[in-house]
């Protein structure tokens, strides 16, 4: 076992660098998260903070602090274009969420790192990452450590660099997201799913004064995927949403089309990657940051008192990536069936949404990394 403080450099100042961080830190490594833009922000509006991620940030007093910010769900349902619920269960146990802000998840982690000791220096570009233990930024100033890691976006360069063989592809599916600063529509602590043909509208409370809207559609949906908010397409699609409509379409969103990322692996030598870097997926099961913390604690777990390093990062993916990828090809197939499902066949739509409430074998699989780390020898800390 090591006697000696270890370094650890991370390239990344969001969700996966910063959590990864502070966890380190934590647990008596001394740390450097750099982020390449003048101040740490999150880009986006609303978040789900599932049971894997809750689990992870409940032992370092995050969610304590987030929850002034946020909602715990009490519900979650999916409603057809008539209203009607299809689906509908409570959100307990291994189901249970958290909906903030995403910059307010951003904003406490930050805070937290620094008070575990982590440096976190602002406008420091990355632009390399050696296998034997180094980032070197774009002066070529060269950091040395321990463990190095990217943590920079399904698009990372440093991914490439360290020569792992991956693809990043966009997918045919657009989503907007808005952060609303009202409850008007969202006065009880709800998510609710409103589906009709291939678009999909999700309304959750986000926090005592804000509500998350996210809109999705079909790449090729011209109408759907103008901004502002076209009303009168989306009201023909959604007749019970015209107030919300009304306020969304003057309302500030975000515009990405889903990804996917696919690797060949999550480490090379002293370096590893995290986050949507290494399992970018679509968002159509809450699992983007829940993924990342789980994996990045689980990577702290694995590198307690090893010498070994790379041994360490090769375990640590052998344990744990089998859950990262069925969620990936989960959530790929969630987002073909409420984007491709034919339209001949709508009116069988609905009882396959009520089969993911009863299939047990659905639900495990849709479910399974809300459960997480329970499911592999590491294990959550009581």
């Amino acid at each position: 076992m090591t006697t000696t403080q270890r370094h650890a450099e991370i390239a990344g100042g969001g969700i996966g660098g910063l959590g990864l961080g502070m966890m380190l830190a934590a647990d008596g490594w001394t740390v450097r998260v750099h982020e390449r833009s003048p101040e740490i922000r999150e880009v986006g509006a609303g978040l789900y903070i599932k049971n894997n991620s809750l689990r992870v940030l409940e032992q370092y007093g995050v969610v304590e602090e987030l929850e002034p910010h946020g909602t715990w769900l009490k519900h979650r349902r999916v409603r057809n274009a008539e209203g009607r619920v299809i689906n509908e269960h409570e959100t307990v146990g291994h189901r249970r969420c958290l909906v903030t802000p995403r910059q307010a998840l951003v904003d406490v982690l930050a805070s937290r790192a620094r008070a575990y000791g982590v440096e976190v220096v602002t406008g420091s570009h990355i632009a390399g990452i050696e296998a034997g233990g180094a980032l070197i930024d774009a002066a070529g100033k060269r950091y040395a450590a321990d463990l190095v890691v990217a943590a920079d976006g399904a698009r990372s360069r440093l991914r490439n660099a360290l020569g792992i063989k991956g693809s990043f592809r966009e997918l045919d599916t657009l989503i907007d997201r808005f952060l609303v600063d009202t409850r008007s529509f969202t006065q009880d602590d709800a998510t609710t799913e409103h589906w009709s043909g291939r678009r999909r509208i999700g309304i959750t409370p986000s926090g005592p004064n804000q509500s998350y809207v996210y809109v999705v559609m079909p790449r090729g949906d011209a109408p759907g995927a103008r901004l502002p908010l076209d009303v009168a397409s989306w009201n023909a699609s959604h007749p019970f949403l015209k107030a919300e409509f009304d306020i969304l379409s003057q309302a500030p969103s975000t515009q990405y089309p889903y990804a996917l990322v696919k690797v060949d692996r999550w480490s090379e030598g002293k370096a590893a990657i995290v986050g949507d870097c290494a399992h970018g997926l679509p968002p159509t099961l809450g699992q983007g940051a829940g993924l990342t913390l789980m994996n990045s604690y689980a990577l702290m777990r694995m590198v307690q008192g090893r010498a070994d390093i790379p041994a360490a990062l090769r375990e640590w993916e052998k344990t744990v990536r089998f859950i990262s990828d069925s969620t990936q090809r989960w959530a790929v197939r969630y987002d073909w069936f409420s984007r491709q499902w034919p339209s001949s066949l709508s009116l069988l739509k609905p009882l396959v949404v009520g089969a993911f409430q009863h299939s047990k074998y659905l639900t495990e699989k849709l479910r399974m990394a809300d459960r997480g780390l329970d499911l592999t020898p590491i294990g959550f800390a009581a």
